[in-house]
C-alpha cells in the first residue's frame, strides 16, 4: 500500500486527468467518438497513466463502450489500488463498465500487449522519462491497430534545458545532425498542434527507427537535480541523406 504522503504528494503529477490531456494533446475523445461511429468497443492505451484519472473519467463518459488499459513503470506509479482509490475520492462511476486494467512494464523495454491491440493510444506526461525514446515509438507503432492512432505530448526541443541537452531525440547521419521531426516527416509522422504546444500524432508507420541505432542515453537529472528527463541520441545508418539541421 503506498503512503499517504506519498500519494499526495505525487497527486498533482501522476492524477491529471482529461482535462490536462485534451490541453496537452487534444481531440482525444473526439477520436473515441468518431471510432464508435463505425465500431462498438474503442481500445484505448495511456503510456505513463499514473493515477489513473483520465482513464476513469473515459470510463464515466463512455461506459463499456471503451476498453481501457494503462500502464505504468512501477506498481507504486499507479495500480488497480490506487486506481479504485482515486475513483472513489473523484466519484468517478462507470457503472458496469470494467475497470482500466492496469500494467507495469518499462516501455522502452517493449510493451507487454500483443500486436494490433489499441485503436487509440496516448500520453500526456512521459515521453520526457522514457528511455531509448524512439523503441518506445517502435513498440506503440506495433501494438496500434491498423487506422490506429497514436497521440502523445512529445517535446523535440526544451527551451528550460542548456543548448546541449534541449533535444531529447537527437539523430546523427554522417556527422550532421538531423532533426527529429525531419526523420518523422520521411514515415509521414509529424509533430500537431495542441491546444498548447504541440503533440506527436502517428498511426502505423512501417520501416521507422530500423536504420537507427541507439548510441547514448542521458538522464540529465544526474547533472543536475533541477533537471528533468532523459535524452536519447541515435546514430542513423540510412543510405539516403537526411536534410540536416537548418
Amino acid at each position: 500500500m503506498i503512503r499517504e504522503d506519498h500519494y499526495r504528494a505525487k497527486q498533482p503529477h501522476r492524477a491529471r486527468g482529461l482535462r490536462d490531456l485534451e490541453r496537452l494533446v487534444g481531440g482525444v475523445c473526439d477520436e473515441i467518438d468518431e471510432r464508435l461511429a463505425g465500431q462498438d468497443v474503442v481500445r484505448v492505451l495511456e503510456l505513463g497513466c499514473g493515477y489513473g484519472t483520465a482513464l476513469l473519467e473515459l470510463r464515466a463518459r463512455f461506459g463499456g463502450r471503451v476498453a481501457l488499459y494503462g500502464l505504468n513503470r512501477l506498481p507504486g506509479d499507479g495500480d488497480a489500488g490506487i486506481l479504485l482509490r482515486n475513483a472513489a475520492e473523484r466519484g468517478l462511476d462507470g457503472g458496469e463498465a470494467a475497470m482500466p486494467a492496469i500494467a507495469h512494464a518499462d516501455a522502452a523495454r517493449g510493451l507487454p500487449y500483443a500486436d494490433a491491440t489499441f485503436d487509440l493510444v496516448y500520453s500526456q506526461v512521459a515521453w520526457l522519462y522514457f528511455a531509448n525514446k524512439v523503441g518506445v515509438v517502435r513498440e506503440v507503432i506495433r501494438v496500434l491497430r491498423e487506422g490506429g492512432v497514436a497521440k502523445i505530448d512529445a517535446d523535440e526541443v526544451r527551451a528550460d534545458l542548456p543548448p546541449e541537452y534541449r533535444r531529447l531525440v537527437e539523430i546523427w547521419q554522417e556527422g550532421r545532425l538531423v532533426p527529429f521531426g525531419e526523420y518523422l516527416r520521411r514515415f509521414g509522422m509529424a509533430f500537431a498542434p495542441a491546444p498548447e504546444g504541440e503533440y506527436l500524432r502517428f498511426g502505423k508507420a512501417a520501416g521507422f527507427g530500423d536504420d537507427l541505432a541507439i548510441v547514448a542515453e542521458i538522464e540529465v537529472s544526474r547533472l543536475y537535480a533541477h533537471w528533468d528527463g532523459i535524452k536519447c541520441i541515435y546514430a542513423c545508418t540510412s543510405p539516403t541523406p537526411l536534410r540536416p539541421e537548418p
